[in-house]
């Protein structure tokens, strides 16, 4: 993989790291009467500050793939015609209603309409962001699967952030809490299984449809990355079903912090190789023809 991939690799997994979550913490907020007792503001409450910074480390990130930070203005000139430049006004007013929110939020006047919007917006960036690479001449993103990858990201992570809140929330576990987090739990495990049941029709369009830069590419895929796939969705999948069991255990709150840490690293890795993934099977047309 090229090495000025690497910036857009973090851009992509820490812009997707933030909307997920926040749209899933939103949507426990929606829930918030039905819990009672402001429980589901009380939850989220750390979850959304973390969604600010993290978003700002996407851009610093983004900035360094573009090699200078007066390149993002002058990439809004063709909102027209360019996923790039929908992506950069997409992302940069989901970080600014996302500091419309929380500023509401430490007022105590949250807004689940100005919350839902910020979602809508955020559902926008990962959009114009698949669809960069889904108009490219790489025919291993031409594909419907970008969408499903960087959809399912943004799911996963959202899943694996929101169970985490609620794990280390020192408000009361309520069955209704409870209940909301083991299905945020199997909401994670069904973006991860949509993604395994289409990964083989994926692959076998690429060797039909591709040409030689997609036969190249499947090649990689049941080849060299065969093994990094098979650890990247074990990794994906054990650390949602750790932050899913620690549900059912009676530990101390440390031993909680611990196990949240380590299944939230094994959901990052997952995810990260997974992206790796994309990025190293993506050949150019006339390459390795």
């Amino acid at each position: 993989m090229f090495s000025e991939e690497w910036p857009l690799l973090t851009f992509t997994l820490l812009a997707q790291l933030a909307v997920g979550s926040y749209i899933f913490f939103v949507i426990i907020r929606s829930l918030n009467k039905k819990l009672g007792m402001n429980l589901g503001i009380n939850v989220t409450k750390r979850g959304i500050f973390f969604v600010g910074p993290v978003m700002v480390l996407a851009f610093i990130c983004a900035v360094f793939h573009l090699g200078t930070p007066l390149g993002a203005p002058r990439s809004l000139l063709h909102l027209g015609s360019s996923w790039l430049s929908r992506e950069i006004l997409f992302s940069g007013a989901f970080l600014i209603l996302w500091i419309f929110s929380y500023y509401l939020d430490r007022k105590g006047a949250w807004n689940q309409t100005i919350g839902w919007i910020t979602s809508l917006v955020g559902i926008g960036d990962i959009y114009s962001m698949a669809s960069i690479y889904a108009n490219s001449i790489r025919p291993a993103w031409t594909d419907v699967n970008t969408y499903i990858a960087f959809y399912g990201t943004t799911i996963v992570f959202g899943a694996a952030a929101s169970m985490a809140a609620i794990l280390l929330s020192k408000v009361e576990k309520t069955e209704g809490l409870m209940s909301i987090a083991k299905r945020i739990g199997l909401v994670g495990l069904a973006a991860i299984v949509l993604q395994l049941i289409y990964l083989p029709v994926y692959v076998a369009g690429l060797s039909v449809h591709g040409g030689t830069a997609g036969v190249e590419s499947a090649s990689l895929l049941t080849g060299n990355y065969a093994v990094t796939i098979l650890f990247r969705w074990i990794l994906s999948i054990a650390g949602l079903a750790i932050i899913g069991s620690a549900f059912y255990r009676k530990v101390s709150p440390k031993t909680q912090s611990t196990i949240w840490y380590a299944a939230l690293t094994l959901v990052l890795v997952g995810e990260f190789l997974g992206r790796y993934i994309f990025y190293g099977t993506g050949i150019s047309i006339g390459i390795g023809s």
